[in-house]
């Protein structure tokens, strides 16, 4: 079964939900660059401020905003499902797809915490390579 998604570039008026999605700790304990809630201030200069060839999607799947797919200028992947109810229907892996085939790279990288089981269980799927 495949999951039907849309992905679409993030917006300004995202970032209220995301900051929801990113302040719980349950979502951001396994980021590799945040360590605890964020801060509105922080968040919006990031926003402004990101690399012009980083990537941030919304992923939409019937028709609710779920998640964030993302992909940096160095080809660095991440994902996270943003309403919790929703982790391990596959969201995430078909994101984490879909983004990387519309790109023009062959060679993409994801950090993932030792105790991220799931994590490196969907990066597996989507062919990433465990290196040590």
């Amino acid at each position: 079964m495949s999951i039907d998604i849309t992905l679409r570039p993030v917006r300004l008026g995202d970032l209220e939900l995301m900051l929801a999605w990113r302040s719980d700790p349950e979502i951001y304990r396994h980021f590799r660059e945040q360590d605890g809630p964020l801060e509105w201030k922080n968040h919006v200069e990031w926003f402004v401020n990101r690399s012009p060839d980083r990537q941030d999607h919304i992923i939409e799947y019937n028709g609710r905003h779920v998640g964030s797919v993302n992909i940096d200028e160095e080809d660095h992947v991440g994902v996270y499902i943003g309403e919790k109810s929703l982790c391990g229907e596959g969201i995430a892996t078909r994101a984490v797809q879909e983004l990387c085939g519309k790109l023009d790279s062959d060679e993409f990288y994801a950090e993932i915490h030792t105790d991220n089981e799931s994590s490196q269980r969907l990066f597996e799927k989507c062919g990433f390579k465990l290196l040590c």
